[in-house]
């Protein structure tokens, strides 16, 4: 329509710390919205400086760089109107803060009202809280500003302020991390304000993988009567112009695949972390197992096959069918595959422990962390002198319950699976075949019994529940914080298995600390969401 404001929700990856790449980008942005006459653009939540910018708030240079791109960006605000996240000091106190430029002038600025601090956010020990809200008139539109967990808070005074000073429209800039059923949440919780305070919501949400975060985009524009109008691409960046007033001939939803969603997030975090980190290729050690052919999916969608070099590190106790498995996912996946046997190395190691300290003692798990251990030496030997980024394999299952080995499989610069339980391997790869059918992880490696393969005829089941069992338990402890009577109530597993189950998780916080970043999926991962003492006599019986 003619009266119409062109509004673009600019949904971009940035890097944390990459000021001047970061500026550039917006920028560029900025000049080709005018070039197709778009009235206001909107930037996600602290886009100058990526986010969480963590301790680079602390340093006094990093602000006085983001104060100097500001005032690049607003010189930028020729004939339009800008909406932009960036921190901001005011004295001794910093802000969370959403400016907005037109037409090269400053118009006024925001400071984000409730600063979350829980799970991974930790926003309180940089930011002071604001306590007044802001709204301007463009083109005859009166629009109100707010920041992400704004949105989300039941604030009865911002209530009281849009009723006393009427809006339209309300621009929420965001900074909303993926995790699994959030898109649904978070679509919940803006219709909900949107209904509530009868106002139209623009929600501009960041794009890409920051360490263990991935950023979803997923930006929305939502009626006064909480109907989606408009949704943005997940996990990819999109400009996207809308006109508004709102209208739509046919109401959008959420799309609910979550793991469609879950995969997608894993390899934007692979790429992201790789590039972000100076990696074009990485390294991983191949199994024949399910969770080295899912992270090497995840690697073949993120990078492409070429830039993955796998090796297979077998000794006497790796069976021939898992190495032929390994040189079927290679040629399935087209990445190249070298194999190392350390069983020469091993043999060495044991002569020389045997000799002397481990003399007329058992053979127990020292010898089978041993082969572990070894073939990470070589795969971070290789990773350094190639400068290839090694991906660790180990799943969130294992790594609750410590079936990993320190300085072992647990090391590398990245764990895509962290965070991603056995079951939940199995049916990425069920869902990944599916996806890529001409690229597959063969059926073997998915039928086949879970095994370390570190002594003769061993099998995880040999020391492990059921994996069904297993995840069930790691969920409503490590998830919900249930108790022990509170998971058997729910589960009806044996209580002697729960038990040993919650010790291992508690006793195995150590291993975890000093394992690599994984990818956040889940609404409760090991690291910034559950900070557990590593010294800890409290027990959950």
């Amino acid at each position: 329509m003619k009266n119409d404001l062109k509004i673009c929700m600019s949904q971009l990856n940035f890097k944390v710390g990459a000021i001047d790449n970061n500026t550039s980008k917006i920028i560029e942005a900025i000049k080709n919205c005018r070039k197709k006459k778009v009235d206001i653009v909107c930037f996600p939540e602290l886009c100058i400086s990526g986010y969480p910018p963590e301790d680079l708030l602390i340093n006094k240079f990093f602000i006085k760089k983001i104060n100097s791109s500001l005032k690049r960006i607003a010189d930028e605000t020729r004939n339009i109107c800008c909406v932009i996240g960036h921190p901001y000091r005011v004295k001794e106190n910093l802000y969370n803060c959403a400016s907005v430029f037109i037409n090269q002038k400053l118009c006024g600025r925001y400071y984000k009202n409730h600063l979350p601090n829980y799970g991974v956010f930790d926003e309180k020990r940089y930011f002071q809280t604001g306590n007044e809200f802001f709204s301007f008139e463009y083109k005859k539109t009166k629009i109100a500003i707010s920041i992400c967990e704004d949105i989300w808070v039941n604030d009865k005074k911002f209530k009281k302020y849009l009723k006393d000073n009427p809006s339209k429209l309300l621009i929420n800039i965001s900074a909303s991390p993926y995790s699994v059923k959030k898109e649904k949440l978070r679509f919940k919780k803006v219709s909900n304000f949107a209904k509530k305070n009868q106002i139209d919501v623009l929600y501009c949400n960041l794009i890409g993988g920051q360490d263990e975060l991935i950023f979803d985009g997923s930006s929305m524009a939502i009626s006064e009567h909480g109907k989606l109008i408009y949704k943005a691409f997940s996990f990819k960046e999109e400009n996207k112009i809308i006109n508004y007033p709102l209208r739509s001939k046919k109401i959008r939803k959420i799309p609910s695949n979550n793991i469609d969603s879950i995969f997608n997030a894993l390899v934007l975090g692979v790429r992201d972390y790789a590039l972000k980190n100076n990696f074009t290729k990485v390294i991983i050690g191949i199994s024949g197992g399910i969770d080295s052919a899912v992270v090497s999916a995840i690697s073949k969608v993120a990078l492409g096959g070429k830039n993955i070099y796998g090796f297979a590190l077998p000794t006497e106790y790796n069976s021939d069918e898992s190495l032929q498995l390994a040189k079927n996912l290679s040629d399935n996946l087209a990445f190249k595959l070298g194999e190392l046997s350390i069983q020469k190395i091993f043999n060495e190691n044991i002569s020389l422990l045997y000799s002397n300290l481990f003399k007329d003692l058992k053979w127990d798990i020292a010898e089978e962390n041993l082969q572990s251990r070894i073939r990470s030496n070589l795969l971070m030997a290789i990773s350094n002198k190639f400068n290839y980024l090694l991906l660790s394999t180990g799943n969130k299952s294992e790594m609750s319950v410590g079936y990993s080995t320190i300085y072992g499989d647990l090391s590398g610069g990245l764990a895509p699976l962290k965070d991603i339980p056995k079951t939940l391997v199995y049916r990425i790869a069920k869902y990944y075949n599916k996806k890529y059918p001409n690229n597959k992880i063969p059926a073997g490696i998915i039928n086949r019994e879970p095994s370390a393969e570190l002594k003769p005829n061993q099998k995880d089941s040999d020391s492990l529940p059921p994996y069904k069992d297993l995840d069930k338990i790691l969920n409503l402890y490590v998830e919900s914080f249930l108790s022990i009577n509170e998971i058997f109530t729910a589960t009806k597993i044996d209580k002697r298995i729960i038990k040993k189950i919650v010790d291992l998780i508690d006793k195995n916080e150590f291993k975890r600390r000093q394992g690599p970043p994984g990818i956040k999926v889940t609404n409760v991962a090991f690291g910034k969401d559950r900070r557990f003492p590593i010294t800890n006599g409290f027990k959950n019986y």
